[in-house]
């Protein structure tokens, strides 16, 4: 089967092409592979150029936000395309650049089957102490509660922790930190909390994103500002960005702050404290942790912060083994007297959205 895997973060785009012929656990690389720009209106023109030649069987989708109503991969048709635009207000950055992609390749590809797999689907097993706000319980009635995201990224990393390390992993938390940024703490294999709430704006400082803040600050600015105007700010003007005053990328703030630029160096630490902070509230939540994993582009190449996140983390007995600059592959940071394992692990979304796929398509030929 030639499964085409469409995955739109918030700051790129990627095709990958697979061919699968079984429902494989071991990583297998992609056929074909590119990485692209891709703003409104000019996607139909660049994917033609991409994809005319290719033989396609089948097209999997990351789709950010599915709400309460999918809790696994779906085949997408008109009822589900209806519902990624209805929970666009709540993904933003996300849900609409996903429905541009099927539709899209909906005229590239007519007849073929395209599955959306959710983001939010891997943490339809939180429990409600999780995933209630202390709200109204209007709101609980309304739908309002912790989704959470990157759940096709945390899918991953928990069955490839488990097969570096040989053996099941009981308390793990997952730091998947990239242009966006959140949590995971897995239990056995199942998400039980995680930092991103609603939407993906809750939890860890990001790029351009500013996590959790005190709603107050929110009631008081809008006394001066629009709701738009708001938005954008917490969006696109917050996180490292809106810190450093330099970029969203934490390499540029990185290098910033080695020349002794005040505003980067705080930009860091901010970004530090928080992770570790609600790092703590994850092993809270599991009652302890035996692994704990780094993954997406600042988790697998900004050794900085891992080590002072280890660092700080100290106290629970998580003692590293070496520091790399850059590690290419999968592997074990931790030393062998570490209490807690730590993995690096390079996360593969796009291979998970085709065994997703590859998974959906052979259910549904018996």
């Amino acid at each position: 089967m030639n499964v085409l895997v469409l995955n739109r973060g918030s700051s790129s785009i990627k095709c990958c092409l697979y061919e699968l012929t079984e429902m494989s656990n071991q990583l297998i690389d992609p056929v074909w592979k590119d990485e692209m720009e891709w703003e409104k209106g000019s996607a139909k023109e660049k994917l033609e150029s991409l994809l005319s030649k290719k033989k396609v069987d089948c097209i999997g989708h990351r789709i950010v936000h599915g709400g309460k109503k999918y809790k696994e991969s779906v085949l997408i048709d008109q009822a589900v395309k209806e519902e990624i635009k209805k929970l666009a207000d709540l993904a933003p950055l996300h849900n609409l650049e996903d429905l541009e992609g099927i539709e899209v390749l909906e005229q590239l590809f007519p007849g073929t089957p395209q599955i959306a797999v959710f983001d939010t689907a891997f943490h339809q097993t939180l429990p409600l102490s999780a995933a209630i706000y202390p709200g109204p319980y209007a709101w609980v009635e309304k739908g309002i509660q912790r989704y959470g995201f990157h759940g096709i990224s945390f899918q991953y990393c928990t069955r490839r922790a488990n097969q570096l390390l040989e053996q099941p992993c009981s308390k793990m938390v997952i730091c998947h930190l990239g242009s966006g940024a959140s949590l995971c703490a897995v239990k056995d294999g199942k998400s039980i909390d995680t930092t991103m709430g609603l939407t993906p704006l809750e939890g860890l400082m990001m790029d351009t994103r500013s996590g959790s803040v005190d709603p107050g600050i929110l009631l008081y600015l809008l006394k001066t500002k629009t709701a738009e105007e708001l938005s954008k700010e917490l969006y696109e003007k917050s996180g490292l960005l809106g810190l450093s005053g330099v970029s969203g990328d934490m390499r540029d703030v990185l290098k910033e702050a080695s020349r002794g630029n005040e505003r980067a160096e705080l930009a860091i630490d901010v970004y530090v404290h928080r992770l570790t902070s609600l790092i703590g509230s994850m092993v809270a939540s599991l009652s302890g942790i035996d692994t704990l994993v780094f993954t997406a582009g600042i988790g697998e190449n900004a050794s900085l912060i891992r080590e002072r996140v280890c660092e700080r983390l100290s106290f629970l007995g998580i003692e590293l083994a070496k520091t790399q600059q850059e590690i290419a592959e999968d592997a074990i940071l931790s030393s062998s007297n570490s209490k807690v394992k730590v993995l690096v692990l390079h996360t593969q979304e796009a291979f998970e959205i085709a065994r997703e796929c590859f998974k959906f398509c052979s259910d549904n030929r018996r």
